[in-house]
């Protein structure tokens, strides 16, 4: 009887331990688990302010009352497509608004045409798809380069006043900015070009933001560097500066 007693309380000195041991990792267990880190309105608010620091107050506007209405701004970028086949600065910037706002909040359409100018952009009806695309924000380099000697600047002129009266028509509060493209060496009226464009842009309220500040000088040997061997085309490293430029006025990273 004795032993049998003896037995009995090593079998619960035995399930004590167990118990206790059980207990106290489940308590570890619980001290060290991940708790999900709240991200307060006033924060969330904080980041924002810091992203859209370089943009214009039309566009911090617009993505202020989607954030608040639950519905995303659409950006279309239209540009220039290469010839060579590189990660162009437009699909480094898709990635990286889409990143940095999310698609909840913004969403992004590119569209890059190779040989492109404006006369044929005009007499295609390519604006067409720009204009079905309704964006609220349309990032344009309006194939300025592939105009250049061919099309002229006035008549470059006139043709965005025909594409943006259509591409207008979708939307009234559109928000449009335009830029240049890539800088050529030793370039003589190709720059004249870009403030030609520049004018336009402000007399027509319009944004204008000019990369080409981001590149070497263009009457310097070191911007070859960042040209293809195809007249007044940005190689990968080309890409990189223009995108970092735009990355810089978009999300101010």
């Amino acid at each position: 009887m004795k032993i049998l007693i003896n037995v009995f309380a090593i079998l619960i000195f035995v399930s004590s331990l167990v118990a206790g041991k059980m207990y106290w990792n489940h308590q570890l267990d619980k001290q060290f688990e991940t708790k999900p880190t709240k991200v307060s309105a006033a924060e969330t608010e904080k980041d924002m302010q810091t992203e859209t620091k370089n943009l214009p107050e039309s566009i911090v506007k617009k993505l202020e009352n989607a954030k608040k209405i639950g519905n995303p701004v659409k950006l279309v970028i239209v540009g220039s497509a290469p010839e060579k086949d590189v990660q162009t600065w437009g699909t480094l910037l898709k990635d990286k608004v889409e990143d940095t706002y999310g698609t909840d909040l913004i969403n992004v359409e590119l569209y890059e045409y190779k040989q492109m100018n404006t006369l044929q952009f005009v007499k295609t009806k390519t604006y067409e798809e720009i204009t079905k695309a309704k964006p609220d924000i349309l990032l344009f380099e309006p194939f300025l380069l592939n105009d250049n000697g061919v099309v002229g600047i006035n008549n470059t002129i006139d043709n965005l006043q025909i594409i943006m009266k259509h591409i207008e028509s979708e939307n009234k509060d559109l928000v449009t900015i335009f830029q240049p493209s890539a800088p050529v060496y030793q370039a003589q009226n190709y720059p004249n070009d870009v403030n030609a464009l520049e004018t336009f842009a402000k007399e027509n309220g319009y944004e204008f933001v000019n990369h080409w500040s981001a590149w070497p000088n263009y009457n310097e040997e070191d911007i070859l560097k960042y040209l293809s061997d195809e007249n007044g085309q940005p190689n990968e490293e080309g890409e990189k500066i223009w995108f970092k430029f735009l990355s810089e006025y978009f999300t101010n990273s």
